[in-house]
């Protein structure tokens, strides 16, 4: 039925055709009669006689009927509830639409209540995750720290199909706009990075900003989920979509059902975290999914949350899922693809004022970081930035006059470390020694190590009671600060508070526990070793491998595994004999440090051996992928510098690719350590990686060894420009510069025109998509004009302004 409202055709009239479309729409009859009465078009008479009915429809019908009776001001004002409260009557959308509703100033004026049961499970929501987000609980439970005065933007950068970066996203309110999209049908934003990178507090910054109103004022109903959640499902568990997001977050207070109809209506309104699609795994069947046709169908809950992804549950909602580096996605569920490249030099800036309040102290610790390039480049990552500044923050307080190490500081360095801070905070034994802190320690280290290491082995990051009971593991314990509750699973349970510290936990118990012998010690190598399996493209949910069979970790992505393996070159290296002979004999030590180094060394010789090559520019050529990386830093942990002569004579190429990689500027500090030891000149190529000025400054041990140096497309500023000539021009063996889609303006361009001028070998220069204007292109043309050794020049486009 058509409707229109002259401007004679009062509101009365109108409500009296629209009857039956009324009583048949009109679901919440609360909301209308708490504004009829507290507006005073209804007596508590009128209510009494409304609530006698005993249906739903004869309870409209006397709202009407009432209405009718009172007169035009009355009508206007029920429509009006109508048209304010559309959480209420969204079946009514239409209806006023199409009388073109314009209440008149005097109506505007009333006051209305919304208790309808979406607006107030919606504020339910906001409350819980409000208070939820409020304190960081990333890292440890030992202390609560506010989100907002800890948390600070890292780089995040917009990456395409081919995985080359687009820009950065400045402000977490563009997640959803249509800046970057890679596939207009997809429905996900996924957004990876290296373990660290602070995936976690991201979504919790998210769902911080939305529950106070700052951002996403479109959105009603907020749902957050981890993905190790699904680990605790029996295969045979079936939920509806109803039940899975209503049992696994918080639950309505009033109509469920009307607030789900809600929802399915109105998906777009609904936003979804997923947070470590890489630690999701089930004895569930993920390669055989069976269809979910109708919203109100059970299946498992694995499946629901596939089927989420892909949109076909609730088609239009916005979706932000997270994994490590590595974890692939099928490109047809994407639509944004963020990566997360740690601390810039501003990033870190800001984070030290936040952490360090003090002046003094804040200033003492910024001086270290722009001095020691190792320093900031281990502090790049979010996560390791914030054990070493807990670390220094606690023997400050002791010691005012403590300083940083001004030595390398390993990654190892820095977990023992933490690790110390926790154990004299348990015995308040604040001023012994690291070493007679670790001997008095030793039964914690090796049960909770024993714990770390059986959870590894299982693949399981979530420990039970039974687990705990199991192993002998005392309650105090569990409150050292290692571990803290679990959120995920509906019995109580603890988990390491990140999977990196377990790592670390199970290689220091394969080295203290007398009983692993060689064999054990070095098993993760050959779990670790690379397959060129994984060079194929992987099936749409691969990483989550249901099937735990014999072609191995239930993970594509193993990172887990790989630090234990670089943990366990940090904590067998000489340097750290001292500390550790105080948990296990030292021949146990020597023994088990000699297989490790023949370890590394068959695996780097192995590993380069069984790639591909390829002739380029007169160079053997060998592309050495991610597994290479891990490695160099696995050498580097060692700090030995006959561990790094002796695995690099397995190098046996004189070019090495590592495009692509995700190698960060703490890796350039692995990979120079061990290429430092190769005994020729070498070729090294690290395009499209996450490198910065922080990693050109780690490189600077091997330059005088590299004639290729390539680092296009990794935000290498003006800063990282002036490294490069000050170490190029100082060994003039470079022959090939890439340089290509950085950040360098017209001050760096002095700078490349240095390199030009002073490097007589210098022969090919790629230098486009960069910020120069015309001013730094005619210092960098002249410098070419007078080469006598330049054959070939990449500028992509021309430069900017001119």
């Amino acid at each position: 039925m058509e409707l229109q409202q002259p401007g004679h055709q009062s509101y009365l009239h109108l409500i009296k055709k629209s009857r039956e479309i009324l009583v048949d729409l009109i679901g919440n009859i609360n909301c209308l009669l708490e504004n009829l009465m507290n507006c005073g078009y209804f007596s508590s008479e009128d209510l009494e006689i409304v609530l006698q009915f005993p249906t739903r429809a004869d309870k409209v019908r006397k709202i009407l009927d009432l209405v009718d009776s009172k007169g035009e001001d009355t009508a206007e004002f029920f429509i009006y509830v109508l048209y304010k409260v559309p959480e209420a009557y969204f079946d009514l959308t239409s209806w006023l639409t199409e009388i073109d509703f314009q209440p008149s100033e005097q109506i505007k004026s009333s006051p209305i209540t919304n208790n309808d049961p979406v607006t107030l499970y919606s504020k339910k929501i906001k409350q819980e995750l409000c208070c939820d987000s409020r304190f960081v609980r990333s890292y440890s439970q030992q202390e609560e720290l506010m989100l907002q005065e800890t948390y600070v933007n890292g780089v995040m950068e917009l990456i395409n199909e081919h995985q080359e970066t687009m820009g950065r996203v400045n402000d977490l309110n563009s997640l959803f706009d249509d800046t970057g999209v890679v596939n207009e049908e997809g429905e996900t934003t996924f957004i990876y990075g290296d373990a660290g990178m602070g995936k976690t507090l991201l979504i919790q910054k998210i769902q911080n900003i939305w529950a106070k109103g700052e951002s996403y004022s479109e959105i009603k109903f907020f749902f957050k989920f981890r993905c190790r959640t699904f680990v605790f499902f029996n295969p045979n568990t079936q939920l509806t979509l109803k039940d899975l997001l209503f049992r696994y977050n918080c639950h309505p207070d009033h109509d469920p059902e009307e607030v789900f109809r809600y929802i399915l209506k109105f998906p777009k309104t609904v936003m979804f975290t997923f947070d470590g699609f890489d630690e999701m795994h089930s004895t569930f069947d993920l390669n055989n999914i069976p269809e979910v046709s109708l919203p109100t169908d059970t299946a498992h809950p694995a499946a629901l949350f596939m089927h989420l992804l892909s949109g076909k549950l609730l088609k239009g909602s916005r979706k932000i899922l997270t994994a490590r580096t590595g974890c692939q996605l099928s490109g047809k569920l994407v639509r944004k693809r963020i990566m997360l490249r740690g601390f810039g030099m501003d990033n870190l800036v800001e984070y030290t004022r936040l952490f360090f309040k003090e002046p003094s102290v804040n200033m003492r610790v910024l001086s270290h970081l722009k001095a020691n390039h190792n320093f900031s480049s281990l502090c790049s990552i979010p996560l390791f930035c914030w054990i070493i500044f807990k670390s220094y923050e606690h023997f400050h307080s002791v010691n005012e006059s403590h300083e940083f190490s001004s030595s390398f500081v390993t990654l190892t360095d820095i977990f023992l470390l933490l690790i110390e801070v926790y154990l004299k905070l348990s015995t308040k034994g604040t001023n012994i020694s690291q070493v007679e802190t670790y001997r008095k320690g030793k039964e914690t280290l090796l049960l909770i190590g024993k714990l770390a290491y059986v959870g590894m082995e299982k693949s399981v990051f979530v420990f039970d009671h039974d687990t705990i009971t199991s192993l002998n593991i005392p309650e105090h314990y569990l409150k050292l600060g290692f571990l803290r509750n679990n959120d995920c699973a509906e019995n109580d349970s603890v988990e390491f508070f990140h999977v990196t510290l377990q790592s670390f936990f199970t290689a220091l118990f394969l080295v203290i526990d007398s009983g692993s012998d060689t064999k054990e010690l070095l098993k993760y190598f050959s779990h670790c070793a690379h397959s060129h399996q994984e060079d194929l493209s992987p099936n749409l949910f691969s990483c989550i491998c249901a099937k735990k069979d014999k072609h191995g970790d239930p993970f594509t992505n193993n990172d887990h595994l790989q630090f234990v393996n670089l943990f366990l070159c940090g904590l067998l290296s000489k340097p750290k004999h001292l500390l550790l002979s105080q948990l296990v004999p030292s021949s146990i030590l020597t023994l088990k440090r000699k297989a490790l180094k023949q370890q590394l060394f068959k695996s780097v010789k192995i590993h380069l051996k069984n790639l591909p090559r390829s002739s380029f520019m007169g160079y053997s050529r060998v592309h050495a992928l991610t597994h290479f990386i891990w490695m160099a830093r696995c050498v580097c942990e060692t700090q030995c510098e006959k561990v790094g002569n002796l695995v690099a004579k397995g190098i046996c190429a004189d070019y090495i690719k590592l495009s692509f990689c995700g190698a960060s500027s703490s890796d350039c500090g692995a990979i120079s350590f061990l290429l430092n030891q190769y005994q020729k000149q070498i070729a090294l190529e690290l395009d499209n990686n996450n490198i910065n000025d922080f990693g050109v400054k780690e490189l600077i041990p091997c330059y005088r060894k590299l004639t290729v140096v390539r680092l296009s497309v990794n935000q290498v500023t003006d800063e990282g420009v002036k490294v490069l000539a000050e170490e190029l021009t100082k060994h003039k063996i470079i022959i090939f510069l890439g340089l290509y889609k950085n950040l360098i303006t017209d001050f760096g361009a002095r700078h490349v025109a240095q390199i030009i001028r002073e490097c007589p070998s210098l022969k090919l220069i790629k230098l486009g998509y960069n910020q120069f204007t015309a001013k730094g292109g005619k210092l960098i043309a002249e410098a070419i004009q007078k080469s006598t050794s330049i054959c070939e020049v990449g500028f992509s486009i021309p430069f900017q302004q001119l």
